[in-house]
């Protein structure tokens, strides 16, 4: 389910998913509230495979345990022959297929959820540990594939040791027969993005983004507000109960933004309800923030719709809300030091330490947020000396981000990851050999984000600047 539509929003919040990836599973027959319920989430080993290797142990569970009817049989096959197998094969199959691997318990176990819903046939697996078995078929390779029918007709097929290798090895088979195998969610979705936009609306957006590239680094209104929208809209109302460190750390992040964020006529009301709320109480909740949300944008508070302009990629999935997000802690940085640069008492890391309490206890993509953790330990964020440090140390970082990203699926083709700033928009920040000139960097973040480089495309900017006469 996708918790950052707005839409998923309450249910998101009354089953506590703050993070993601995050599996949760309900058994048979499961009430509200009863406790029986497998979670993973915000685990330091949380990774989509970890996620599907927990589920399919779950789901073996529960059909070792007479529970899991309308499941595929996960279960290792234990026969010492084939004969068991046949006879357990319902008038309704037409085959029966075998794979035999010699060490994952999940390979198997995969192809079988992968090819359920395909009409006539059932996928079974069995391991190298049943010799008896492996030595009447004289199986030598691993894996190999046993395909039978009900007359007793056996066929052997070998393959690579791959879940990809071995479903399509399946599916020839069976195409070659006449059948006509179900797609997976994750097959369909691959079709789908193979497909060339079309349309008006793509033509116009893809026009938008080349003209916005040619403005060079400059920031948008638009961006900036999506950010704090989002961040409170999506994340902050998706935690039930917000107390303790978690509460520190949204009010350390509202206070930088009643700070140093240029908001509208009329916004330090919002904010200043939203500090008073986190003040107040030592504890609060999700629908609290989300009742006053709600009412400021419905009183016109905000100067642009919630949407992307500068950090929208070539599709949706690209970009938006983390390019975003980077892009305001950058901004905040750069106006926290040019709107304190006489005030000796000012709290150097303020935002680097609001951006840091934000990340660890909102940011949704969990592995995100713990890269950051880490990074900000090994980069010694507790000891930046100044604020012109915390701009520099946060440029830094986003670079070194941005070098582990290279290459990586979440990476826009449209929109590679590089380092910043480019050399052709900022010559004199690289020296002839490579290195950064940081005076040079400095000046120019001051600058690039900076409200005189800010851009309000798409906003209304009446609302913006109303009052500040």
């Amino acid at each position: 389910m996708e918790c950052s539509d707005e839409t998923n929003t309450p249910l998101c919040r009354e089953y506590r998913i703050t993070r993601y990836p995050t599996v949760k599973y309900f058994h048979e027959n499961y009430r509200f509230g009863s406790g029986a319920l497998m979670s993973h989430q915000n685990q330091n080993n949380a990774t989509v495979e970890f996620l599907k290797k927990a589920l399919i142990e779950k789901l073996m569970e529960e059909i070792s345990e007479g529970r899991g009817a309308i499941y595929p049989n996960l279960l290792p096959y234990e026969g010492a022959d084939l004969e068991q197998l046949i006879e357990s094969i319902p008038k309704n199959v037409q085959y029966v297929f075998l794979v035999v691997d010699a060490a994952d318990a999940y390979l198997g176990a995969e192809v079988a959820l992968d090819l359920h819903k395909t009409n006539g046939i059932i996928v079974r697996h069995s391991l190298k540990n049943n010799s008896v078995l492996i030595s009447k078929l004289q199986i030598k390779h691993f894996p190999t594939i046993v395909a039978l029918d009900p007359n007793r007709n056996v066929q052997f097929m070998t393959c690579d040791a791959n879940r990809t290798a071995l479903k399509r090895t399946i599916v020839k088979f069976l195409e070659e027969k006449g059948f006509k195998t179900v797609k997976t969610v994750e097959e369909t979705k691959n079709n789908t993005s193979q497909v060339a936009p079309r349309g008006i609306e793509n033509a116009i957006q893809g026009v938008l983004r080349q003209r916005i590239k040619k403005m060079g680094d400059v920031i948008f209104q638009v961006d900036l507000e999506a950010a704090v929208r989002y961040s409170l809209r999506q994340e902050v109302l998706a935690v039930e109960t917000i107390k303790g460190n978690q509460l520190e750390a949204l009010a350390a992040y509202l206070q930088v933004l009643k700070k140093y964020f240029r908001f509208y006529y009329n916004s330090s009301s919002f904010i200043d309800e939203l500090l008073t709320l986190t003040s107040n109480s030592g504890a609060i909740t999700g629908l609290q923030i989300e009742e006053i949300v709600k009412r400021a944008e419905s009183n016109g508070t905000f100067s642009s719709k919630l949407k992307f302009l500068g950090c929208e990629g070539s599709s949706i999935r690209y970009r938006r809300y983390p390019c975003s997000l980077w892009r305001l802690f950058h901004y905040l940085t750069v106006n926290s030091a040019l709107l304190n640069i006489n005030n000796k008492w000012t709290n150097h890391r303020e935002v680097l330490d609001a951006m840091h309490g934000y990340v660890k206890y909102f940011f949704g993509c969990a592995h995100c947020s713990r890269h950051f953790q880490q990074m900000a330990a090994e980069r010694n964020i507790t000891e930046v000396p100044s604020l012109e440090s915390s701009i520099l140390w946060l440029w830094e970082s986003h670079n070194v981000v941005n070098a582990r990203l290279k290459g990586d699926p979440t990476e826009d083709a449209e929109y590679p990851k590089k380092q910043f700033p480019d050399r052709i928009r900022c010559p004199e920040c690289v020296d002839d050999d490579g290195s950064w000139k940081k005076k040079e960097v400095l000046k120019y973040l001051k600058r690039m984000y900076s409200n005189a480089n800010v851009r309000y495309i798409g906003t209304d900017t009446y609302v913006l600047f109303r009052g500040l006469d």
